[in-house]
């Protein structure tokens, strides 16, 4: 069991994504719904793996990503916008498209706390 941190803005996105975690064998950090949040939750807390919201109500998520490469724990965004829309030093990473693809979300956490996983 993987401990997953959720960061989403919105309430009923979070709730949805922690079901899942579970559903799919993991535990739920979390859900954070503001970028302080999240910093604290990665500060504080053990973390396997995180999914983040790009878009946090008047923030972005980045900073979150910053203390999460720090770390060593490996992420991945989550936007309506399309991964061109990505600053150039996050566009490698993996986004997942919403509305979420609920088998692709599941694969998606299988590969992010599969040992040896890569932030």
């Amino acid at each position: 069991m993987a401990r997953v941190l959720v960061v989403d803005d919105e309430a009923l996105i979070a709730m949805m994504l922690s079901d899942l975690l579970v559903e799919y064998g993991h535990e739920t950090v979390g859900p954070a719904h503001t970028e302080e949040q999240a910093l604290e939750l990665v500060a504080s807390t053990s973390i396997d793996a995180a999914i983040l919201d790009v878009t946090l109500g008047d923030h972005d998520c980045f900073a979150v990503a910053e203390a999460l490469g720090r770390r060593g724990i490996p992420f991945a965004f989550a936007t309506g916008h399309g991964a061109q829309s990505m600053p150039d030093a996050f566009r490698e990473r993996v986004t997942l498209s919403k509305p979420f693809d609920f088998e692709v979300v599941r694969r998606l956490i299988d590969e992010l706390v599969a040992p040896g996983a890569h932030p």
